[in-house]
């Protein structure tokens, strides 16, 4: 299974990298908002799961999930 991980604290960021690995996932791991977008408009189909901090830099969380919920509405 493959994950986004968005978490732009270095240290939590490694810990929950180093861990979904350890349990064999395919992770990518954005820092801030922005870069998660482009993972998500890119690959969104991809994934079976994303881990999304709140408060992020470039764009937060719930953001994200704002246009991600219209571009699927809009592709179905």
């Amino acid at each position: 299974m493959r994950v986004l991980l968005v978490e732009d604290d270095p240290d939590l960021g490694k810990a929950i990298d180093r861990t979904l690995k350890q349990e064999k996932y395919i992770v990518d791991w954005a820092q801030d908002g922005r870069e998660a977008w482009e993972y998500l408009e890119s690959q969104w189909m991809e994934y079976t799961l994303a881990i999304f901090d709140w408060l992020l830099p470039g764009m937060s969380g719930l953001e994200l999930l704002q246009k991600l919920r219209a571009k699927n509405s809009a592709l179905l």
